[in-house]
């Protein structure tokens, strides 16, 4: 068949390893991305990851699939499965490596297609798509942390690789002078705010840190790098708003704001001690204390005296914060 005639046609050769006479690994003007959704992935949970194709030039671009005849595409179409898998004869371009170094690049119930849609694009135009990858990898369907390339057009273009860890859903322990606070995570209903707090608590942001406000009979309130509210995480990053349908009540876990700004989150996060009908969806809930000692630690942090700023008249530290495996028949 003709391909559409367009400003400048990028046709991929197989022969003699180059592409319309550049060597392979450099299509002129396009650029190749990968992007998790999230970095961090539950166990038995989707591993979704977006795929696209950028067209950085001023002009339009016209891309095939090495070994396939072209045919025209839909006009609403995305990236195509067979341009995702497109790479070489031995490889399809996707490559997931495990963390004992073993490679993966044939997907699972996929077969390249003897006929593939061509792909145009727009100039300064991007087009992508977003897969679970377990559904062609099953070594993503088990714990451990994961390098994904992508290198498709038979090499033409080459993205960056990105690393993403696959593990048990985690709760948080925080260990208080007046027990412990153990804490279940939200993973679906707030997954950037869950990712944030347990990266936090893996690097030992928290321990040491104190409850830094008491608000007797509503909440207690730390996570402070300096000890009085004002502080952030040290790397300046902030939170986009995850509000959700989780209720404040006793024992909710919340991200702590800047007034009217609902994504301003970094660290500080408060615990609730009683319903809070007007906190629903001005704060993201992201966790909820589990368990008896845990609500009777929170009672005795209650009860402990404050000024008239709302400060504890005596330093409650966060003595030790772990991380562990949330257990497989807790369901949130």
């Amino acid at each position: 068949m003709r391909i559409p005639r367009v400003s400048v046609i990028l046709a991929v050769l197989t022969c003699h390893g180059s592409v319309m006479g550049q060597p392979v690994g450099h299509l002129p003007g396009i650029e190749a991305r990968l992007r998790l959704i999230s970095k961090q992935v539950p166990l038995n949970h989707p591993v979704l990851v977006e795929f696209s194709i950028e067209n950085t030039s001023d002009e339009s671009v016209t891309l095939t699939v090495p070994g396939t005849e072209p045919e025209i595409p839909s006009p609403e179409m995305g990236l195509p499965l067979a341009h995702v898998f497109s790479g070489t004869g031995q490889s399809s371009g996707v490559t997931v490596t495990t963390e004992s170094g073993r490679p993966w690049s044939q997907p699972v119930g996929f077969r390249r297609p003897s006929r593939a849609p061509i792909l145009l694009i727009a100039p300064h135009s991007t087009v992508g798509t977003t897969i679970d990858l377990r559904e062609f990898y099953p070594s993503l369907r088990g714990a451990g942390n994961f390098r994904l390339s992508w290198s498709p057009y038979a090499g033409g273009v080459i993205s960056r690789p990105v690393t993403i860890t696959i593990a048990p859903r985690k709760r948080v322990e925080i260990t208080t002078d007046e027990g412990k606070l153990t804490i279940a995570l939200f993973y679906d209903e707030a997954p950037n705010h869950v990712a944030n707090f347990l990266e936090l608590a893996a690097e030992g942001f928290y321990t040491a840190k104190t409850f830094h406000r008491l608000e007797p009979g509503y909440m207690i309130q730390g996570g402070c790098p300096r000890g009085d509210g004002t502080g952030i995480r040290l790397d300046g990053k902030r939170l986009a708003a995850e509000f959700n349908e989780r209720p404040h009540q006793k024992g909710s876990v919340s991200m702590a704001l800047l007034e009217d700004k609902p994504d301003s989150g970094s660290c500080q996060f408060f615990i609730c001690n009683t319903r809070q009908n007007e906190w629903d969806g001005r704060y993201t809930v992201f966790g909820q204390l589990t368990g008896e000692e845990s609500l009777e630690t929170l009672d005795r942090l209650m009860r402990v005296s404050v000024d008239d700023q709302g400060r504890p008249k005596r330093t409650l530290y966060m003595r030790s914060v772990r991380i562990l495996d949330e257990p497989s028949s807790y369901v949130p």
